[in-house]
């Protein structure tokens, strides 16, 4: 199942097509950054030259004569290809922004004697960290500052900029001291973020340019040779570890390939392994800090130690402020008594998988419980369950088992069985509304046995659904213990459909008790019966919001598809699966998908129109996480720490005292009036901290 946009790949492929015209000049494509002049390079030359002679940091200085004398030597061909003049100009723009960093001000003190120096850059940046790149929101820094509330997952990040070749980087990480406890450095993971090439619209889009590959950064392991990337070719290789040998497997092919990554013994280490450093490209390095429930709040302090070739090479401070409070589950921002459901479209099926691994059952449940529990440890904690089947229910109840022993919700529970009979009974009731209409047109013996025809066949199957519900609905809630039990309709369905469902979805309601759960748009206001949970396709507004819930107090909305999941960016992803959806009145956010397991996920060139839409890429036994992931954990986290300041602001309000109700009501209102869609997503957070923190101090 691919969700689809038509109107939206219609623009895009305009876009494209646009962007794309024969005959155009390189200068004509390409962003001003994309191009270069000889002038250019000469004035750039002449400048890195007065660097040059004005620096004396020793490990910086031949590094910035290397880029000199590789520039001199191109400056002086007589005929400089477009990608040569454009690789030159990128590299000195570099090594000039590097050398002004590193000698302004308390930088210039700071890496003064090691094979590279380190930026402390944003985790969650809407700016793409590439190798030729150096952050234009970080600092030349030593310290890195974490500020996590308790039983929370945070995120850091540094970029190393070499100065020079380094085999091997490995870091040490310490135990972070506080005041009175200890966060073991068993809580600290850390990653290196790999960059590969996608297609062409990559990092803000999940539409397909099949004209270019670009470099993104994506993929965070603790191997980095996992992947390998050919820049010659623009493609991606996994290493596959058979057990005659490890192999790299081309998964860039075009036309895409099966992959089967359930039979593919493809997995990254469970630990950092050393790094490799080359002259002038930088290397994002990804942390995870978890701090425990029950964790005191204060200041804690610990180091990254870090060693280059076997010699010690410098020291990363990381600091660690623990809130004096952890953070409630999350509510809607229109009623903070009620739940704001994470939901995911998923593939992760006891069902499927064990017919695709040949019946490996020992596998499959480490799989899933791998891939449940990294859902949960991201928020998304409302997956739908597979659909309920009684011919092979032991997979049904199965799937529940690891999802629950994963730290899933099993209530409300989603999905669990579809709202409709087979196809065929839908084209039963197409066909009798079509003789029908020739009935009544031409009421003849042959066109009435045809209606008379088909609406029996059509009540019959219809008549037949209904046992079968029953008897779903009886064993679910059996199994679960409640009837807090949604039933899928038919995706993105058009009227007819829609009609076709309607004598269902009142059976499921009014005779069993059941609720309803559907996609689409805004058609669905219009049915007579309508389902309890809408997701609505696009643009999440409070106007679509407020319409769909004054038609009843059950009535619920969510949203998908703006975008899906396959932008890498994760501000991007923390945004509309955050804050946007949070304060436009949203009751969940239920994206398409976690990732697609359509012939080889781990390929971007899937059609003509799309890109591989993903979340994460699937090993054999587990997933590799990505940036975009961790932007859906954040926002989700935003909608929390929002959560946390309205119930606090609740209960101080309810204390009657004028201070901390004036703190109460100022909170509050700038939550209301704070503009989500243009406001940087880290200062809407430390703003919330601080007004949580204001609050929590005058109750004290």
């Amino acid at each position: 199942m691919r969700k689809r946009l038509i109107i939206a790949a219609i623009t895009v492929c305009m876009l494209l097509l646009l962007n794309t015209t024969p005959g155009m000049a390189p200068s004509a494509i390409y962003a001003s950054d994309e191009t270069w002049t000889e002038n250019e390079l000469n004035e750039q030359l002449n400048e890195l030259n007065s660097v040059i002679a004005a620096t004396s940091r020793p490990q910086l200085v031949p590094f910035l004569e290397t880029v000199r004398d590789e520039a001199t030597a191109v400056v002086g061909s007589s005929d400089i290809s477009f990608k040569e003049g454009l690789k030159t100009k990128k590299a000195m723009k570099y090594a000039l922004k590097l050398a002004k960093d590193a000698t302004t001000g308390s930088a210039s003190e700071l890496w003064t004697n090691t094979p590279f120096i380190v930026y402390e850059a944003a985790a969650l940046s809407p700016e793409k960290r590439l190798p030729n790149t150096l952050p234009t929101d970080g600092a030349i820094t030593d310290q890195l500052n974490v500020i996590s509330a308790q039983d929370e997952y945070e995120a850091a990040s540094f970029v190393l900029a070499p100065l020079s070749d380094v085999d091997s980087v490995t870091f040490a990480i310490s135990d972070l001291q506080g005041t009175d406890s200890v966060i073991p450095a068993s809580a600290i993971d850390m990653h290196v973020i790999k960059t590969w090439y996608q297609g062409g619209t990559a990092w803000q889009s999940y539409f397909f340019d099949g004209s270019k590959n670009v470099l993104v950064p994506e993929l965070l392991l603790h191997d980095e040779n996992l992947v390998r990337v050919d820049h010659e070719l623009e493609k991606n290789y996994i290493r596959v570890d058979y057990p005659e040998g490890s192999q790299y497997v081309d998964v860039f092919t075009k036309p895409n390939k099966k992959f089967d990554h359930l039979a593919e013994p493809v997995e990254d280490s469970p630990v950092l392994l050393p790094i490799e450093l080359k002259q002038g490209e930088s290397k994002q390095m990804w942390i995870t800090t978890k701090v425990d429930a029950g964790t005191p709040e204060g200041f804690y302090t610990g180091t990254i130690d870090i060693t280059a070739d076997g010699v010690p090479a410098g020291q990363i401070t990381l600091k660690i402020r623990v809130l004096p409070f952890d953070l409630p589950d999350p509510k809607t921002y229109y009623d903070v008594d009620k739940d704001f459901y994470v939901m995911l479209y998923h593939e992760s099926r006891v069902r499927e998988y064990m017919k695709e691994s040949g019946g490996n059952a020992a596998l499959v449940d480490e799989k899933l419980a791998n891939e449940y529990r990294n859902m949960a440890e991201h928020n998304a904690v409302n997956i739908p369950a597979p659909i309920y089947n009684a011919s092979d229910s032991q997979y049904f109840f199965r799937q529940l088992e690891l999802m629950e022993g994963a730290g899933l919700e099993l209530n409300p529970l989603f999905g669990a069985k579809q709202t409709f009979p087979e196809y065929t009974i839908f084209t039963h009731y197409s066909n009798y509304l079509n003789w029908k209409a020739k009935y009544e047109a031409d009421p003849t013996p042959e066109n009435q046995a045809k209606m008379d025809q088909f609406y029996t066949l059509w009540r019959q199957g219809v008549e037949d659904f209904k046992p079968v519900l029953d008897e779903a609905f009886a064993t679910i809630s059996n199994y679960v213990g409640h009837t807090n039990i949604y039933f899928d309709g038919w995706d993105e369905a058009g009227w007819s459909m829609l009609q076709f469902q309607q004598e269902l979805w009142k059976y499921i309601q009014d005779e069993l008790g059941g609720k309803v759960f559907a996609s689409g748009h805004g058609s669905h206001l219009e049915l007579e019966t309508k389902e309890q949970f809408l997701n609505w396709a696009g643009e999440m507004t409070r106007e679509q919001a407020a319409n769909w819930h004054a038609l009843g107090e059950d009535k619920l909305i969510t949203s998908y598809a703006y975008p899906h999941t396959g932008p890498e960016n994760p501000d991007l992803m923390r945004q509309r699966h955050g804050m946007w959806l949070y304060k436009a009145n949203y009751d969940a956010t239920y994206n398409y998908i976690y990732y697609e397991n359509f012939l080889n996920t781990w390929n971007d060139d899937v059609d003509a129109t799309y890109r591989q839409l993903a979340l994460v890429y699937p090993t054999q036994t587990d997933i590799i996480d990505t940036l975009a992931w961790e932007g859906f954990r954040e926002g989700i986290d935003d909608i929390r720490y929002a959560t946390k300041l309205q119930q606090v602001a609740q209960d101080a309000i309810a204390s009657g005292q004028a201070d901390r109700v004036e703190a109460a009501n100022k909170a509050l209102n700038w939550l209301e009036v704070s503009d989500e869609r243009s406001m940087s997503a880290d200062l809407i957070r430390l703003e919330m901290i601080y007004h949580i923190l204001r609050m929590l101090e005058l109750a004290e």
